[in-house]
């Protein structure tokens, strides 16, 4: 496609936004959310100009049957407005992955761009969370927290938000698959070794923090960063065993952490007692007392409304109206996606989310299929790591955060414009 002046001045501007996207989510998200509002605006002036409708696909045509669905349901909600100022401008996701399809495959050099903005924004964050970790300060100033007494937990540039982990595994993915697409392409020379670094320094990172669903959700990124890496240890049983020793090692060498992952997760199940608390009951819980009483509430909720259910985040409404039974029952939202698409969109939403679900696995272990057979197919290693992101925003059974709140909505929909760019069958549509 030959783009003019204008495009190009269009698109160099969508690009800097989408670059800086990533820094605000970590300093301020009214910017980051801001940012993708203006790309949003940038894109539809674009294909109005353009005469085009770059929307005549299967993705958007699918989002957008669900964003009605929800906008609905939030009309005929118990609190119309709280619940409409989030399902409302909810559009813009979809349209941000369409935008940033648009903008990497018109101009596949973006990528390399978009790669150094991704590096500095991670080892940044990297470097600044063992200087906190090690001087118990960061270069902010800002002081690591201790629970308990004994429970230390980073934040780096978050400051008394305890999401350090959460960022770098979410991001991670997006990382690996921007990274192989710009080497299929031929914009970088290979820097695995290089790359496994950041990884390993990052894994370890994420364990320090004490944010257990990030150990496992950077632990995907991790193992096939190891598989598909082409470092000096050929043999995968042999860098499955130094990965092994390195996540181990800070395990079990670390109180902290080791308190954290293992005492602290089996105290919160309810298999063993708190040793300073004195309390333990003999219950045993999902996930924690919190996560379990939140499940409960979310299953009463849902049972009211089982087909649309009760509108999107209305479950702290009525969660605190009906089910407030005690400290521990009801929150901002489920802490769990599929119970939270039960309660808020009901069997509607979650048919959506199920969908979803199951094509992104099946993408995935075809694509995980094929990178065994030719591990050197950088093009096919980009669509997995940009898949396994998308596996991670949609986590069925581990705890989550709010799945529609903007931070994490701009983590979820970032790497779908990615895997859109790199799925053939989305080049077929004729616009």
């Amino acid at each position: 496609m030959i783009l003019t002046k204008k495009k190009l001045n269009i698109n160099s501007i969508q690009l800097v936004l989408v670059c800086l996207i990533p820094l605000c989510l970590i300093f301020s998200r009214f910017l980051a959310d801001f940012f993708l509002v203006l790309i949003c605006i940038l894109f539809l002036s674009q294909s109005f100009l353009d005469k085009k409708n770059y929307f005549n696909n299967f993705f958007f045509k699918f989002f957008f049957i669900f964003w009605i669905i929800i906008v609905c349901r939030s009309i005929f909600s118990e609190d119309l407005y709280f619940s409409l100022k989030s399902s409302l401008p909810y559009i813009r996701f979809g349209i941000f992955s369409v935008a940033i399809w648009y903008l990497f495959s018109n101009n596949k050099r973006y990528t390399y761009y978009f790669f150094l903005a991704l590096s500095f924004c991670l080892i940044s964050l990297i470097l600044d969370g063992y200087i906190q970790y090690f001087f118990k300060k960061n270069i902010l100033n800002y002081p690591i927290t201790i629970f308990y007494n004994e429970n230390v937990r980073l934040s780096g540039f978050f400051k008394d938000e305890l999401i350090l982990g959460s960022f770098i595994s979410r991001i991670f993915p997006l990382y690996l698959g921007v990274y192989f697409y710009s080497l299929h392409n031929k914009f970088i020379k290979n820097n695995d070794f290089f790359i496994f670094i950041i990884l390993s320094l990052a894994i370890i990172l994420v364990l320090l923090s004490g944010e257990r669903v990030a150990f496992f959700f950077m632990s995907i990124s991790f193992l096939l960063g190891l598989f598909f890496l082409q470092l000096p240890i050929k043999n995968f049983l042999n860098k499955i065993i130094i990965g092994f020793l390195i996540v181990f090692s800070v395990i079990f060498f670390n109180k902290d952490v080791k308190n954290r992952l293992i005492e602290t997760t089996l105290y919160q199940v309810g298999i063993t007692q708190n040793k300073l608390e004195k309390t333990g009951d003999g219950e045993k819980y999902i996930y924690s007392i919190h996560h379990h009483n939140h499940i409960i509430a979310s299953y009463k909720i849902f049972k009211e409304n089982i087909i649309f259910g009760s509108g999107v985040k209305m479950f702290r409404i009525i969660c605190d109206k009906r089910y407030n039974i005690n400290a521990f029952t009801c929150s901002t939202h489920p802490h769990n996606t599929i119970m939270q698409f039960l309660s808020e969109t009901g069997i509607i939403g979650t048919i959506f989310y199920f969908v979803s679900l199951l094509y992104i696995l099946k993408s995935f272990f075809i694509n995980l299929k094929i990178g065994i057979r030719n591990s050197y197919n950088n093009h096919n290693k980009s669509k997995l790591f940009f898949l396994s992101a998308l596996i991670i925003s949609l986590m069925p059974f581990l705890p989550a955060g709010n799945f529609f709140n903007n931070w994490i909505s701009i983590l979820n929909f970032f790497p779908l414009g990615f895997y859109l760019m790199t799925n053939l069958d989305f080049y077929k549509n004729e616009y």
